[in-house]
């Protein structure tokens, strides 16, 4: 018969009430995730394997109790723990899972032991003392874990019950001792059989219960991410515990702190909501799973473009390079080639200038994710300049605006990576439309300022966009060594799957799954030379 031992009254309500408070600050009813972390029946393998090897550690040194009882009016009982003098290893089982509405649920099977421990009998007609083996056949522990949002804001998993199921407990007194105590020993057999858990759970407790809270699910709901952007990982819900995988719903929408004038204002509000995202119900064949809606990453796009991100401006003191000064002088000399050379008019009409270009934002980036493409949408208004000195030295130079026109830019997402928790990827500036161009020169147009650009992409813009993109770090949902991942854009979702191992695991060949996913994935040896 298996007996229920509760070792963390509290933990139930406190976590229950905790995540009730967490979620007040998230969002209103209906709103949908930004992103989901899944962890699959294969992660939850790896646990208990790790866990069979914690417990092969521990049992090998002490299995540690302290207990005692009244066996009668004037009796009193205690054992202690010795040494381990026997346990079977190879009989050892161990299980990791989640269950529907339970929770995690480890189970350590076939636990063969023996402990030898020091007794002592106080009865009115002295005390006795000596050592004696307890042995136990065949015995079941199994561990109820729940994760919940605890009281300052971080995600934790702790211990619920302790259960033991355990078959032909005995303590095997010497023939000396059993004289002694021959009075007492159904009292003993009934005491030992009551406080099996006693005996068995705190040691499991002490051992695994920690481990299983600092590689599972131990991560703050918030996190910085690269300059002042930061991605918050506020739960919509309670986590969800369902049959062999374990499934969160973020908010994700990523923040940056606003400045107004001389203060700063914490304003979070975007102009967008979260779409609803369609997660498989099927398992991937991966560990872990991060769905990612258009969300997360439009947000993110959204507080760069307000710190002004994706404004540039092009002119000798901005770039500070000589070589692209020269480009930009209206007068050059001999066979060089500058914007005097490529627009002649403009050199008539200013001459001995500096062409200045600027670009702004007119509306907040776009991102439309679609099969192996993520394509970023950015609406600027562009505006070129010449400085020319002016006649009166007093005045310094003048800028004089000569061309207006609208600009649309198309941003890809390319060599998306998942590394560390951090999903990274290069933009590359793929195209963009040039309309509404109003010059004040003859012979500058819109071919003209076409070529002018994509020449300055090539130049100065395509490097720099590759590197905006610094990183979006993700909740650290299960902390082993990463062993392989894929990054894959689907439909109005971005997908990151990764496996992960330990120790020896780790230098293992690849699976069948892994092997076939590398064929079809060219970061994937880069991914685990870097692993």
């Amino acid at each position: 018969m298996i007996r229920s031992l509760v070792l963390v009254a509290g933990v139930l309500l406190h976590t229950v009430a905790a995540q009730s408070l967490a979620n007040s600050f998230f969002a209103e009813t209906g709103t949908h995730a930004g992103f989901v972390t899944r962890l699959n029946g294969k992660a939850f393998d790896l646990v208990g394997d790790y866990l069979r090897e914690r417990t092969l550690k521990f049992m090998h040194n002490e299995l540690s109790f302290n207990i005692s009882s009244v066996l009668t009016e004037n009796v009193h009982f205690s054992l202690v723990s010795n040494r381990i003098a026997r346990f079977d290893e190879d009989s050892f089982k161990s299980k990791f899972t989640s269950h529907n509405g339970k929770g995690f649920i480890w189970t350590g099977s076939g636990l063969n032991a023996t402990v030898t421990a020091v007794y002592r009998v106080d009865s009115p007609s002295g005390q006795s003392t000596g050592h004696v083996p307890l042995s136990f056949d065949n015995t079941v522990v199994e561990l109820l874990l729940w994760t919940g949002v605890n009281s300052d804001g971080h995600l934790k998993t702790d211990l619920v019950t302790c259960k033991v199921a355990a078959n032909n407990v005995r303590l095997q007194f010497a023939a000396s001792d059993a004289e002694t105590i021959s009075p007492y020993l159904p009292h003993i057999s009934h005491f030992i059989t009551e406080r099996i858990e006693q005996t068995i759970c705190p040691s499991f407790h002490s051992e695994l219960v920690p481990v299983i809270s600092n590689r599972l699910l131990n991560t703050p709901l918030s996190a910085a991410l690269f300059d002042q952007y930061f991605l918050n990982y506020g739960l919509l819900g309670p986590v969800t515990f369902v049959q062999d995988a374990l499934v969160m719903k973020h908010r994700g929408n990523a923040f940056g702190i606003l400045r107004q004038g001389r203060t700063r204002l914490n304003d979070f509000r975007l102009p967008f909501r979260s779409p609803p995202l369609e997660v498989p119900d099927a398992p991937s064949g991966h560990m872990l799973d991060f769905y990612m809606s258009n969300y997360t990453m439009a947000s993110l796009l959204f507080w760069m473009d307000q710190y002004r991100k994706f404004d540039y401006e092009i002119s000798k003191s901005a770039q500070n390079n000589s070589a692209i000064s020269g480009y930009l002088r209206t007068d050059c000399p001999g066979d060089d080639i500058c914007a005097g050379t490529l627009f002649p008019a403009l050199k008539e009409r200013f001459a001995n200038g500096l062409v200045m270009i600027k670009s702004h934002t007119v509306s907040y980036p776009r991102l439309i994710l679609a099969p192996g493409n993520a394509t970023i949408l950015i609406d600027t208004r562009c505006d070129a300049f010449v400085q020319v000195k002016d006649d009166d030295p007093r005045q310094g130079d003048r800028s004089r605006r000569f061309l207006t026109a609208s600009m649309s830019v198309e941003i890809k997402l390319e060599e998306p990576k998942f590394k560390d928790y951090v999903f990274s990827a290069k933009m590359h500036i793929e195209k963009f439309t040039i309309n509404e161009v109003a010059s004040l020169v003859e012979g500058i147009d819109k071919s003209s300022l076409e070529f002018l650009v994509n020449a300055l992409t090539e130049l100065i813009l395509q490097e720099e966009m590759a590197t905006k993109l610094k990183g979006v770090r993700l909740p650290i949902m299960f902390d082993f060594d990463q062993r392989w991942s894929e990054v894959a854009f689907e439909q109005d979702r971005i997908r990151i799957s990764a496996d992960y191992c330990y120790g020896e695991k780790c230098a293992e060949p690849p699976t069948l799954a892994e092997s076939k996913d590398a064929a079809e994935n060219m970061d994937y040896y880069d991914s685990v030379k870097d692993a």
